[in-house]
């Protein structure tokens, strides 16, 4: 299970593709689930690839998330 820091990490990832501002901590963790790939990512930039996994999570939390849900019951 993804810590609520690995989740928003995660988001933030998705949305900026940097992860200059990320805890390493949090980026290792992602790695290690295979939700981002930094072996591509050259040393100087802080960029990083979201994977499948990676997008299928951001999907899952998107589509549970308590806004979504409310406005679904309005």
């Amino acid at each position: 299970m993804l810590s609520a820091h690995e989740i928003a990490a995660l988001m933030v990832l998705g949305s900026l593709g940097s992860c200059r501002d990320i805890d390493p901590r949090d980026l290792a963790a992602l790695a290690t689930r295979r939700l981002i790939d930094m072996t591509h990512a050259p040393a100087a930039s802080p960029a990083v690839q979201l994977t499948p996994a990676g997008y299928h999570v951001l999907g899952a939390v998107h589509r549970t998330s308590p806004a979504r849900s409310s406005q679904r019951n309005a």
